[in-house]
């Protein structure tokens, strides 16, 4: 195979293999930014949480203050209807103990069913802690998997691109812009010629072409979308074994 043709081919390899590797160092800051996203909801979810426990304790402080004001309140008239001198003032107080009476009843149903939303609410908190718990010990992992990842995919790239450095120098500089060029355009540059036919483009290659390309010893582009052709010549069948017949012994009778 030509030098050139061999060296433009192993850095097609190379240039695709950086590719990937930028690709994925790339991708690993936004995969973990993904989880610190879902992180940060599960947070908010707690911190909810933890707000309407408190907004629900302060409530049933509140209704446990009105029960109290009702209580002195009948208290008081209690001590009044000591002191009445007719029975319609008596009846009069007697209506506002029983208005009190049914106001603490109904604030006592209030903090009756505050507490049942205290309950739920905090099988709500220690769900949404559990999975906090359970998240942030996954986004350390994930950090520290993306972190190692990144270290080894640098140090690979560092290699690549060293590596592609030294072939770059190995390709005649019309030959270099024409593998640029149609890299950026076409995303690589070369392509397997294979059954008269570019395998990238699929466009049938003319005879004499495609005999010139199955030498691998000339720079020849595609006319359909000018990527440059190369040719890997089919495996050669392995051998069949032989097959050795057992030799049969005739026995006299």
């Amino acid at each position: 195979m030509l030098a050139e043709l061999e060296n433009l081919i192993q850095l097609q390899q190379a240039d695709r293999e950086i590719q990937r590797l930028e690709e994925e160092i790339a991708a690993l800051p936004r995969r973990v930014a993904a989880i610190e996203e879902k992180l940060a909801g599960t947070k908010a979810a707690v911190e909810k949480a933890r707000a309407t426990i408190k907004a629900d304790e302060a409530n049933r402080r509140k209704l446990e203050s009105q029960i109290q004001d009702h209580q002195q309140k009948i208290s008081k008239y209690r001590d009044q209807s000591l002191e009445v001198k007719t029975n319609e003032q008596y009846r009069a107080l007697m209506h506002e103990i029983s208005f009190a009476e049914q106001d603490i009843r109904k604030l006592e149903d209030k903090i009756l069913e505050g507490m049942l939303e205290v309950e739920l609410n905090e099988k709500t908190l220690k769900s949404a802690e559990a999975e906090l718990k359970e998240e942030t010990a996954e986004i350390e992992k994930e950090k520290e998997e993306a972190r190692r990842v990144t270290t080894r995919d640098q140090q690979e790239l560092a290699t690549l691109q060293s590596r592609r450095d030294a072939l770059r120098s190995g390709i005649g500089a019309d030959t270099l812009r024409h593998y640029d060029r149609v890299a950026k355009l076409r995303r690589y540059a070369l392509a397997e010629a294979r059954d008269h036919k570019c395998v990238a483009c699929q466009v049938m290659l003319r005879p004499q072409m495609y005999n010139d390309v199955r030498t691998n010893q000339q720079i020849l582009i595609c006319d359909s979308c000018q990527r440059i052709l190369y040719y890997i010549p089919p495996a050669e069948p392995e051998p069949a074994a032989t097959a050795t017949a057992p030799t049969q012994t005739a026995q006299a009778s």
